[in-house]
């Protein structure tokens, strides 16, 4: 069992690393300007510039790796059934994204109201729908292997809800890390390791909302659409509020609904 999870791992931060860094290095040589929060979809436009293509379908694909290393994997953990009354837990994929961002909205809007109008709401519809599909089909991806090797690991280990929690949490930050690299480095030291300590953090909190959101339901679907869905709720904010300083207190929202979880449900 160690050897399966030690070559998903492997697979996972290799693909991923390799790619994201090459990226950064590739369009620092042809003076590229490294779009990190491009979609999919926008890919399309680089097809038809000389510079910039290679570096921006390379830092793409990085986003496959634990898909990657599902694939190589799959198969070879034993799964469980979920729980009865399982549509309780589908609102529940569904609603937690809205609840996080509601905080960080509403505080936009009441210390931002001078901001530049937004698009309008067809406009801002499509938009943000369009970012969800291209999430649900990348980043969301993920979860085949954060839910569908690395959590069942720690489970079938022997693990608690709570320790896979923070294992497999931390084990997700840190394959983040050379992003935050590349977009915090050069604010310097002060910057980047509260932004590492920061994002650890939350991505251990969502790592719990959305381990429960599996344990309940047992579905990779469904925990890909809470994926996509939690990082189109930012997107949201961010598309009406760019000046925004508060989308942090969705973190700290996290770290809400998971005491309120852990003090209904307290999985074992």
């Amino acid at each position: 069992m160690k050897k399966r999870i030690f070559s998903y791992i492997i697979i996972a931060f290799s693909w991923t690393w390799a790619c994201w860094i090459g990226a950064f290095f590739l369009s620092r040589q042809q003076n590229h300007a490294l779009d990190t929060e491009v979609i999919v979809f926008d890919l399309f436009r680089y097809f038809s510039l000389e510079e910039g293509m290679l570096p921006q379908l390379l830092f793409a694909a990085g986003v496959y790796g634990p898909l990657l290393g599902y694939l190589f994997n799959r198969g070879r953990f034993e799964r469980w059934s979920p729980v009865k009354g399982v549509a309780r837990y589908v609102w529940m994929a569904a609603l937690f994204p809205v609840v996080l961002i509601i905080p960080v909205l509403l505080l936009s809007l009441i210390f931002t109201a001078g901001a530049a109008p937004g698009p309008g709401f067809v406009q801002a519809s499509g938009l943000i729908g369009l970012y969800f599909i291209a999430n649900f089909l990348t980043s969301g991806t993920e979860e085949f292997g954060w839910r569908g090797v690395l959590y069942p690991y720690f489970r079938e280990k022997g693990a608690s809800f709570w320790e896979s929690a923070w294992k497999s949490g931390v084990i997700w930050a840190v394959w983040h890390y050379p992003l935050l690299v590349i977009l915090y480095a050069e604010a310097g030291m002060f910057v980047l390791l509260p932004s590492l300590i920061g994002f650890t953090a939350s991505i251990v909190a969502m790592n719990y909302i959305t381990n429960f959101i599996f344990e309940k339901t047992v579905s990779i679907p469904l925990v890909m659409v809470l994926h996509a869905l939690n990082n189109t709720g930012s997107f949201a904010v961010l598309l009406f509020f760019p000046e925004t300083p508060f989308i942090f207190i969705s973190s700290i929202t996290a770290w809400v609904i998971v005491a309120v979880l852990e003090k209904k449900y307290r999985l074992e």
